[in-house]
Order: structure tokens, then C-alpha cells, then sequence
């Protein structure tokens, strides 16, 4: 739409460029860009090769590299399998600048994480992945592009560096590749390849010692193999060894050098021995060993302050057989010790409660320990036992002990005195007809040692009967087990060279009684016991005569025996014989106790003999012999119980004073004239006299069953009589009563209706505690009441008030109303055995304390206000 103006017009110009376009620019460069990378492409491709694997496991094309001491120098890029199908082989560049590593000596092999025991490798192919290992050959070969692949790395990588060393042995044994060489248990080198020797009888193991290490590997050094466990068993024992846990699964072996040896070359070759016994390191020498030395033949070791200075290495006996030889060898920094002074000292295992030495040797042997002295060089030695040396030392006093017996004692049992231990027996041997034992007594107790000295033997228990009964003696348990000497220090300073020893204190002690002859007593018995004419007669369990003869009198026998006169003084006024045949059996409730007499008492017979106080021991002139010991001690005093009340009491019920037995019923018998029942029985001869005297209390002891526990709960099984002993004449005759002796205390009478549940026994409470109990319950004169009498603490009889009130509360109180049912009652002992409850009514005035005796009534329950009363009453 035009608007009336008129618009101008032009024409454009138009003009030819005649140079190029500067788009052109990007396709050049392009196209030289792109021949700069053929080119570099083809310069960095390198050299392509092959590479033949028995497998491609761990291979991966475009990632898996060639390396040459951790750089990379060439990178696999296709995998394939071999035309055979029996390989595969891998095509890969090598860098241009590494083809110099391609010869026909070069090798290859593949690097992957692996661990084991020896150690851990490839641990860089862990993180960046698998690799292959190249190594090129010192010497300058013609190039090569195709290669084998090796299955490990070659030996003589490892070698590149250290001290290279040839190992000849027997057989590998538990040794294999990464095996370690250990010098002290300390790493120094490791076995990196092994073959059979040409003459196929021995194997070559090859290793590396690390520089560091090398100048430890001279000539003199000797190398054997610690792997796995060893042992040895013979006659001597047996010999356990077991090394580092590296070297007991994966092998491993041990060097020693002597000092003054001389360096070595490369591929210097030694001996691999067996074990450490027969690689022979060390200074040898011989040493005699006594007889019963246990010795390990194999390695038994030499010690000095607790240091391992040699070993033994072989035992074996002299030409003429007579003496054990053992060959040995110290180590060269300890040859200063041996000189001809020095003393090689036997070792031997102790085991006691006095302690523990060298416990080892139970196992592994014996060993000996060097006690060093200047002197001139030596190489033969003599060991000896530590007491020889003690001795030769002038550190004990040699003493020696003759016995007609062994009585089981052993080299090592102590001697002691006073309980201390002062010495040891060092040998036992019999000579003649006599054993005689070898003491040694240390120096520090020699002043004990004199010329009248009695030793004996003890370490056992013994049981010997005495004036207050039998009397038991157990010696500490170390003594038990091991036995000991003991000895009376007695006489001049003047000590003798043998002593006799006895077989126990006792003879000890009647040694000193170094008289001849004998006596002769007269024995009377109701029948001839099973004795014989020789038979012994026995003084705890000691013979001191015997039976000389016997004969048929009046009313039984008389036994003719004759004792020693130096044992004479045993016999008192107090004497008590009695039968000592075959083997005594006592039992009862408590258990069954058996005492055998000695072996030629159970074979021949016998009569013992000792003092007990209160015993008839004798009729008319000659002495009484009881059947045995315990018809002998129950044997005291008579005594006559009578009851009236129904007997549970029967023979052989124990009579007992605060636990202890003091005496036994013996008989009982009813008399039918008095209804009553008399009981007789003995009170052990010691207690008759605190027993059987006017006013001792004897009752029969009932168990008693509360919530408060149980008494006297053996009186379930068997009656037992108690006894409160008395202070009055002496007497025969007693009432046994059913209940215990009243106690201290304040008496008050209860009148009541009825008797309800109210017994002798029924607990008195004062706010549910027991403060007294019913001693007495009777009819009361005209048999319209029932009266029963209280007992009162006396701690508590000031709570007894003249108002006080008395009732009732035995059992369950039950009432049932429209309103529902009430129970009350007492405490749980109330429901059981009956109880009687009192209170004292509330007042503006405290009535004064009940006189003793005074009566109150008995109320069959309480009333409410009652059970409220909480009236003060101070206590006086």
C-alpha cells in the first residue's frame, strides 16, 4: 500500500574473489593431522611379537602390559589360539625404544598377585592387574619375535643379587622353593631353585644369602635342615622338636659359623645336614656320665646361668664298656671355659611340693650345666651328680644311716629337724644284710649333727593310743607323698660317720633304753584268743616282747608274755591289754572305720598294750585282756538310767556331752515291779569323772522341726542321749528325762477352762517373738481347770505385769458373718506347735512387774482392743 512517497532504488555490486576460500583450512589440517598420527601410530607400534602361554588366564587384550623393572615397554593387543590347539599365543607391540630387549635369550612370563607361607609377591599386579614380566640376556644375540612363556620367574633372577650357594643333600626333605635360611632364627637368605645331582643320589639345593648377611657364610660354616617336627624315641626318652610355624609348614634351614673361618666364592658348595646333632657345630669334647645319667643322645643341651652354651651330640660306652661316653660340642665363644678345673654338673629333674627343678627332663631328658674355673685347656671331663659337687665343695656334712629296711625312702626324701629341712638322702643301696642310706647335711646345720643322735623315719600317718585316747598324726602333705628323715640332736659335738635309723619315733625315743633281759607278766582271759606261742606283743603297733606260753585255769586262761626290759617302764598301774588279731571293723551311723593290725599280727597273732586312765585292768594278780581295743576303752564307768515314761532308747544308744560321745547304753531291761525301764551303760574311763556324779541331767535329745530350722536332726535316725554333767558325790544311779533341764528363768501358772491346743513346749509370745514356754500342763486339784506352768526368760520377765492378760493363740480363728468370712491367726510356728500370747492394758499408770508365781487366766482368744495395746515398759 503506498502512502504517496516514492522510494529509490539500487543495484548491487557484484565482484569475483580470485584467491582461496579460507574454508579449505579446516580439511587440511584435518588431512595432516590424521597422517601425523599414522605415522606416530606406526613409529610407537614398535616391534610385534608372539608370545606362547600354556594358558590365557590373567591375559586381556589392550590392557595386559610387558614390563621390564616395573616399566612399562609393551602392551598385548590380540590374544589367539595355536594352530595344535595345545597353546595359545599373544601378539604384542614392544615399545621402539625396547626393542633392544628382543634376543633368542630373552624371557617372559606372567606377574599375578600369589600368596603362601614363604611370603606374598605380585602384590603391584594386585592393583593395576596382571602383567608380563620381561628379562633380557646379558649376552648380544640375534633378535627374536617369537617366544615361549616360562611358568615362575627364572632362578637366576633371583640371584641377580646377594650370595649365591649350593646346598648338597640326601633328600629335599620339608625344603622347597622360598624356603628361608636362617641364621639365630634370624631371615638371612632363601632357597630359590633345587635338581637332582647327575648321579641321582643326592639333591642340589641353590639359595641366595642377602649382601647384608654374606660375610656371616665362611668356610667353617655348617648348615642343617629345622623343618617341621622332629622326634626321637629310644630308651633314653623322647626327644620332641618343633620350630617357627613359617618353618614347621614351608621348610626352612639353619647356619652356623665358627669364628676363624675364611670368606667364600660364589656357589661354594656344603653339606645339608639332618638336624643340628649331626651338623657338628662347636668346640668337641668327651664327657664321662654317671650310670642312670638320662641323657638324650640327641641334642641334649649344656647349659651356663641359663644360656644354651653346647649340645650333645652322641653317647656311647668306652672300650672296656665300663664308663658313658658322650661327645659334645661348645660353642667357640665359651671355649675359655673349658680348662681342667671346670666341672660339668648332671642336671636331674625334681618334682615335690617343696618345689619343681627341671621339670623338662621328665620329658626330653637330663642335661648338664658347666661350672667354669681357670685352668689349663682341656677336652675330657668327668660329670658329676649336684651332691657330689655339694659335697666336694665342703657345702654338706656326709652322714650315713643304717636300717634293716628301705621303708620305701628314695634319693631326694629330706631330713629334717624340728619340721625344717636341713639335708637329703643322695643314694640307697643294700649292703650285706643292711640298707644303708647316704646322707648329706647342709653346712649351715652341721652343729646339729652329734654323737648320741637317734634318727627315724616319718612322712606317714600314724595313730597311737595314749592316756586321753586315740591320738592321730598327719604330717604335711609333701611329707606324705615324698616320706622324710627326722632326728633327735642329742650328745657331744663329736658327730659319728653311721647311725642306726628306726622305723619310727617311738623307737626312737625307747633306744635310749639300752638294756638287756626280759620281764614276764601273767594275761588272763574267759577263752584263748587267736594267739600263738611267739606271737608279738604289741606297744603301738611296736613289738616289745611276746607270748612266752599258755594254760587252762579256773574259769578261762592265762597267757604267759615277756617284754623287753628295756621297754619295761611302758607298763603302769594304768596298763589295759587287749586282742590285736586279724583286722578290727567298727560301724555304725557315722560310718565304717577298718584297722588291719600289722602283716605278722594278722599271721600269727597278738597282744597290745597301752595306758588308759579308769580301765579295770586287772584280776586278782594277773592282768585282764579284753577282747579288743574298743571293749577295752568302753570299759569304764557303770551306770544306771531309769526312765517311766515310754522308751525309745535301745543298745548301744550313744550318750553325748555338747556333741562329743562320753559314753553307751549297754543293756536294758524293764522292771515289771516299778513299770519302769533301767538302762546301763558305760561312760568312757576320761569322762567318768565329770559324768557319774549327783546332779548331772541326762535326757533323751528329740529333733525338733520350725520355720526357725531344724535341731538335732540325727535324733530322727537314732535316739540320742544328752548330758548336763553334775558337781555332787559320785553315784551310779540317774532318772532319764524327756526333756532338756529348765533353763534360768521366771515361773508364772495359767488357769484356763480347756487344754486346747496348749502342750509342754508351746511357745510364749510378747508380740509374735518367744519370750518363754510351757514347761508343765496338770488338772488342777479338784480336776475343774487345767493349770499350766510358764517359764519367762529372765530377760523378759519384766513384761509380765500384774494386769497383764493372757491368751490364746493356737491354730486358725474363723468367723463367717452376712459380711463375709474372718480369719485371723498366728504366727505361722503358733499354727503349728500352739502358742500363748500377752499384752498389758493401756493405763495412765504402769502396773508394777508380776511376782514370780503369781496366776493369771488363760483367755481362749483375744478381745479387739487387745491386739491395739502398745503399752511402754521400760526395761530395768
Amino acid at each position: 500500500m503506498s502512502n504517496g512517497v516514492t522510494q529509490p532504488s539500487f543495484s548491487p555490486s557484484v565482484k569475483r574473489n580470485r584467491g582461496i576460500s579460507p574454508l579449505w583450512l579446516l580439511p587440511i589440517l584435518t588431512f595432516v593431522l590424521a597422517g601425523w598420527l599414522v605415522v606416530k601410530s606406526i613409529h610407537d607400534a614398535g616391534q610385534r611379537i608372539e608370545i606362547y602361554f600354556s594358558d590365557a588366564q590373567g591375559l586381556i587384550a589392550g590392557r595386559t602390559t610387558i614390563r621390564y623393572q616395573g616399566l612399562e615397554v609393551g602392551m598385548v593387543r590380540d590374544i589367539n589360539l595355536s594352530e595344535d590347539l595345545e597353546s595359545i599365543y599373544v601378539d604384542a607391540d614392544i615399545y621402539p625404544e625396547a626393542t633392544k630387549l628382543l634376543s633368542k635369550e630373552t624371557r617372559f612370563w606372567l606377574v599375578k598377585p600369589t600368596a603362601s607361607l614363604t611370603g606374598v609377591s605380585g602384590l603391584d599386579a594386585l592393583v593395576s592387574g596382571n602383567y608380563i614380566s620381561i628379562y633380557p640376556s646379558d649376552k648380544s644375540t640375534e633378535p627374536e619375535t617369537e617366544f615361549t612363556a616360562l611358568e615362575r620367574p627364572p632362578s637366576d633372577v633371583l640371584t641377580s643379587k646377594g650370595l649365591n650357594i649350593r646346598l648338597k643333600a640326601r633328600d629335599l626333605g620339608g625344603i622347597s622353593i622360598g624356603s628361608q635360611i636362617v641364621y639365630k632364627k634370624i631371615p638371612i637368605g632363601e632357597v630359590y631353585d633345587y635338581q637332582l645331582d647327575s648321579d641321582l643320589k643326592s639333591v642340589i639345593i641353590k639359595a641366595s644369602v642377602q649382601d647384608e648377611y654374606r660375610h656371616i657364610i665362611t668356610n667353617e660354616s655348617r648348615f642343617w635342615n629345622v623343618s617341621g617336627i622332629g622326634a626321637n624315641i629310644g630308651f633314653e626318652g623322647v626327644d620332641v622338636r618343633l620350630e617357627s610355624f613359617s618353618a614347621l609348614l614351608s621348610g626352612s634351614i639353619a647356619v652356623d659359623s665358627p669364628g676363624g673361618g675364611e670368606a667364600i666364592t660364589e656357589t661354594t658348595e656344603y653339606k645339608l645336614y639332618k638336624d643340628l646333632k649331626t651338623a657338628g657345630r662347636g668346640i668337641p669334647i668327651q664327657i664321662v656320665l654317671p650310670d642312670d645319667s638320662n641323657i638324650s643322645a640327641t641334642g641334649a643341651p649344656i647349659m651356663y646361668r641359663g644360656l644354651e652354651v653346647g649340645q650333645i651330640t652322641s653317647l656311647q660306652l668306652s672300650e672296656g664298656r665300663e664308663q658313658i661316653i658322650a661327645s659334645a660340642a661348645i660353642q667357640p665363644a665359651f671355649s675359655d671355659m673349658l680348662t681342667t678345673q671346670s666341672s660339668f654338673l648332671l642336671e636331674e629333674a625334681k618334682v615335690s611340693l617343696t618345689g619343681v627343678e627341671n621339670i623338662g627332663n621328665l620329658v626330653k631328658g637330663n642335661f648338664l650345666s658347666i661350672v667354669p674355673v681357670e685352668g689349663e685347656r682341656s677336652r675330657h671331663f668327668t660329670a658329676i651328680r649336684k651332691t657330689e659337687f655339694n659335697k666336694h665343695q665342703s657345702r654338706s656334712v656326709a652322714i650315713n644311716l643304717i636300717a634293716d629296711n628301705s621303708f620305701g625312702l628314695d634319693v631326694g626324701a629330706g631330713i629334717l629337724y624340728k619340721g625344717i629341712n636341713v639335708g637329703s638322702i643322695t643314694n640307697v643301696q643294700l649292703v650285706g644284710d643292711d640298707v644303708h642310706l647316704s646322707t648329706l647335711i647342709d653346712n649351715d646345720y652341721a652343729h646339729l649333727i652329734r654323737s648320741n643322735n637317734r634318727f627315724y623315719v616319718t612322712g606317714s600317718a600314724s595313730a597311737e593310743l595314749t592316756e586321753s585316747g586315740l591320738s592321730i598324726s598327719v604330717p604335711p602333705a609333701k611329707q606324705l607323698l615324698t616320706g622324710s628323715i627326722s632326728f633327735v640332736s642329742e650328745g657331744s659335738n663329736k658327730a659319728s660317720s653311721d647311725y642306726q635309723l628306726y622305723a619310727s619315733q617311738s623307737l626312737a625315743e625307747l633306744a635310749k633304753y639300752n638294756q638287756s633281759g626280759s620281764k614276764s607278766i601273767s594275761l588272763f582271759a574267759n577263752e584263748l584268743p587267736p594267739i600263738s606261742q611267739g606271737s608279738p606283743l604289741l606297744y603301738r603297733n611296736l613289738q616289745v616282747g611276746n607270748i612266752s606260753g599258755f594254760e587252762l585255769v579256773d574259769g578261762g586262761v592265762k597267757i604267759k608274755a615277756t617284754i623287753e626290759n628295756q621297754y619295761k617302764h611302758l607298763m603302769t598301774n594304768q596298763t589295759v591289754f587287749w586282742n590285736r588279731s586279724g583286722v578290727e571293723v567298727d560301724a555304725s551311723l557315722a560310718g565304717v572305720s577298718i584297722k588291719a593290725a600289722p602283716l605278722k599280727t594278722l599271721i600269727q597273732g597278738g597282744i597290745a598294750f597301752d595306758n588308759l586312765a579308769g580301765v579295770e585292768n586287772k584280776i586278782n594278780e594277773s592282768w585282764k585282756l579284753y577282747e579288743d581295743f574298743n571293749q577295752a576303752r568302753k570299759f569304764g564307768h557303770v551306770i544306771t538310767l531309769i526312765t517311766t515314761s515310754k522308751n525309745v532308747v535301745t543298745k548301744g544308744t550313744t550318750i553325748k556331752y555338747n556333741g562329743v560321745k562320753v559314753g553307751e547304753v549297754t543293756l536294758v531291761t524293764p522292771n515289771f515291779n516299778n513299770q519302769q525301764v533301767e538302762l546301763k551303760a558305760r561312760v568312757l574311763p576320761e569322762y567318768s569323772q565329770h559324768i557319774a556324779r549327783a546332779g548331772s541331767y541326762f535326757w533323751v535329745s528329740q529333733a525338733k522341726i520350725g520355720l526357725s530350722g531344724i535341731e538335732n536332726i540325727e535324733s530322727l535316725l537314732s535316739p540320742t542321749i544328752l548330758v548336763q554333767p553334775g558337781k555332787g558325790d559320785a553315784t551310779t544311779q540317774f532318772t532319764l528325762q524327756q526333756t532338756p533341764k529348765n533353763q534360768p528363768g521366771v515361773i508364772f501358772t495359767l488357769q484356763s477352762e480347756n487344754r486346747g491346743s496348749v502342750s509342754v513346749g508351746t511357745p510364749v509370745l510378747y508380740r509374735d517373738m518367744q519370750v518363754g514356754q510351757v514347761i508343765d500342763i496338770k488338772l488342777g486339784e479338784f480336776a475343774d481347770r487345767i493349770i499350766s506352768t510358764l517359764r519367762i526368760d529372765s530377760e523378759y520377765a519384766y513384761l509380765v505385769r500384774t494386769n497383764s492378760l493372757f491368751w490364746n493363740t493356737s491354730g486358725l480363728d474363723v468367723s463367717i458373718g452376712i459380711t463375709g468370712a474372718n480369719i485371723k491367726s498366728g504366727t505361722l510356728d503358733s499354727i503349728l506347735n500352739g502358742g500363748i500370747t500377752f499384752a498389758t492394758p493401756e493405763g495412765k499408770q504402769l502396773e508394777p512387774a508380776a511376782a514370780e508365781k503369781q496366776t493369771f487366766f488363760l483367755y481362749p482368744s483375744p478381745e479387739e482392743k487387745w491386739l491395739k495395746w502398745r503399752t511402754p515398759i521400760p526395761k530395768p
